[in-house]
């Protein structure tokens, strides 16, 4: 059995469904049009699965029923280190992870909680984000409907941190629950990691969760697992923000004096020369510095969350104008460099 095991773990969902589709169907095969010793095993095979789905259903039950808390993040990546911290702390079972696979500080998000603007964000993304990818597993739509249909017996907790994307999509999911009469709460990691008068070992101001230290976000964790409450007039407020941010057109939002701000697409433009001509020591012999190296300039020096595909895509638009030559294969973020072109910024 031991080599079942072994196929089965390097199986990922998109196969595991389609291993038990074919089963499914061998089965049903075996039971219609099967020989009498198929028909016999195809029927225990059916009472084997019926058993087992029972088995997992009740299983399921009995998760929902300890999960008392339901945990709303706005990144794959916070929802796994949320995921091994509550391990750590003993609180995992307790608590129900769900994701949002997006970065709500680019793109338009005018009626996102609508197929017209899901659907006209996918459009913008697939002609404006290099990197996009369109993923039914991550559909922004099944996200949309399974905060609206968290029990009001379970506590909501919103994790986030002080960067326009974060920030957006707290807004956003207030918008969602509108009509929940349950209290929400919500666990800021940027306010909480400087309430508490922590340090990162590089002194970086922790403007997403991924730099705060482990242990430091394993101590926030430990202590805010069930949330802050979120003072209801303040609710209020981030609900009539994001009205105002979602009838905007702006496709650019920018943390900035502790609020969400939309803004034009070149707001970072003048970061981006800034970030080359800082790099200066780390030209190559014709003058160029690695693009890989000036996108994270960028992100380093802003503190703003928007993305290494929109910056790479400014950097584009830059090259075009002039104020940017390139080197090297278009588009490939880590296999071309820029210098500074002979026009400037207008």
């Amino acid at each position: 059995m031991e080599k079942f095991y072994d196929s089965l773990n390097k199986f990922d969902g998109n196969d595991l469904r389609l291993f038990l589709y074919n089963l499914l169907n061998t089965v049903d095969r075996y039971g219609t049009d099967g020989s009498t010793e198929e028909k016999k095993l195809a029927e225990g095979l059916v009472n084997i699965l019926q058993s087992q789905i029972e088995a997992v259903h009740n299983h399921k039950l009995q998760m929902d029923e300890l999960q008392q808390y339901v945990y709303l993040v706005f990144s794959l990546s916070d929802a796994g280190s949320l995921k091994v911290t509550l391990s750590k702390i003993g609180k995992r079972e307790l608590c129900q992870v769900l994701a949002f696979n997006d970065l709500f500080s680019v793109g338009p998000i005018s009626n996102l909680d609508t197929k017209t603007g899901q659907r006209n964000r996918i459009l913008w993304l697939t002609e404006n984000d290099g990197d996009f990818s369109y993923d039914p597993q991550h559909l922004l739509a099944k996200m949309v409907e399974a905060v609206k249909n968290i029990p009001e017996n379970k506590t909501i907790v919103i994790w986030c941190a002080n960067n326009a994307h974060d920030q957006t999509g707290l807004r956003f999911v207030l918008h969602l629950l509108r009509g929940r009469k349950q209290p929400v709460n919500v666990v800021n990691v940027t306010e909480l990691f400087n309430a508490t008068g922590l340090h990162n070992k590089e002194g970086l101001n922790p403007y997403f969760s991924g730099l705060i230290d482990r242990e430091h976000f394993q101590a926030i964790v430990k202590k805010y697992y069930e949330g802050v409450p979120l003072d209801p007039n303040q609710r209020k407020r981030y609900e009539s923000e994001w009205l105002m941010l979602s009838n905007e057109n702006h496709v650019l939002r920018l943390w900035k004096e502790d609020s969400v701000k939309g803004t034009d697409e070149s707001a970072l433009d003048e970061v981006i020369i800034r970030s080359v001509i800082e790099l200066e020591q780390e030209q190559d012999e014709n003058g160029f510095i690695k693009a890989g190296r000036v996108v994270a300039r960028v992100c380093d020096t802003s503190h703003q969350l928007v993305g290494y595909s929109f910056i790479t895509n400014r950097i584009w638009i830059l090259v075009n104008q002039g104020v940017l030559e390139f080197s090297g294969m278009p588009r490939a973020l880590y296999q071309f460099s820029v210098k500074l072109g002979t026009h400037r910024l207008s």
